[in-house]
């Protein structure tokens, strides 16, 4: 892990910048998507609400395309493409249990959006391939971020989404948070049973609030 100078920004970093400034104007620019499979064969109740989602259609679609990147790869194998597929399958198999969340659409619908943003960063993370084709996505990373004082890596990824999300993971926890208003930069939130969590990004410099912390001023590495 090595900090990214401030005059020589690294593609990671550019990307991330770029997004930034899509992310701020994702309600005009938005366009509605289909997801990676054929509604009318839809099933599942999450399948048919992903359908009457474009975020979700928009995310379903992203996984996808991490998904296939990851499995036509040259670092891919054979052994490795079969764990990948039946991680795959769980993973779809966990995102449709979303329709337990809660007794409406809402809360449904902010499951699918968590779990499909914990499968981005797994993806990413996970496997070189799926972050080689950037500019055909509407996700990034992962990046860290490197706190002062808290010897604890964080992994960060974001989607260009409207709202826009994020999700951040660090030891045994994964948390997704979505866009919320910022007076300049990129800040993202959430609200769980533990507390509240934000992540604020202004170009490389970040703070992160987590719940029984102080904010902490922290920077954006390269991870790798």
């Amino acid at each position: 892990m090595r900090a990214i100078r401030p005059a020589v920004l690294r593609p990671a970093l550019l990307r991330l910048a770029l997004l930034c400034a899509l992310a701020l104007v994702a309600a005009a620019s938005a366009r509605a998507a289909d997801p990676s499979f054929d509604c009318a064969k839809a099933e599942h109740e999450i399948e048919t609400l992903i359908c009457s989602d474009d975020r979700l259609a928009a995310l379903d679609r992203e996984i996808a395309r991490l998904y296939a990147l990851a499995r036509s790869g040259p670092h891919m194998d054979a052994a490795r493409a079969k764990q990948l597929a039946a991680y795959q399958r769980g993973w779809i198999k966990g995102r449709n249990d979303c329709w337990k969340a809660g007794p409406d659409d809402e809360a449904r619908a902010a499951c699918a959006a968590d779990e499909s943003m914990i499968r981005i960063l797994e993806l990413r993370q996970g496997y070189f391939d799926a972050r080689q084709n950037d500019d055909a996505g509407i996700s990034g990373g992962p990046l860290a971020v490197a706190c002062e004082g808290w010897d604890v890596g964080v992994g960060f990824a974001w989607a260009v989404t409207d709202p826009g999300l994020a999700v951040i993971q660090w030891m045994d926890a994964t948390v997704a948070l979505e866009q919320a208003i910022a007076a300049s930069g990129v800040r993202y939130v959430a609200s769980t049973y533990d507390g509240d969590y934000e992540l604020w990004t202004k170009g490389m410099d970040a703070m992160l609030t987590l719940p029984g912390r102080e904010t902490m001023t922290c920077k954006l590495e390269e991870i790798g």
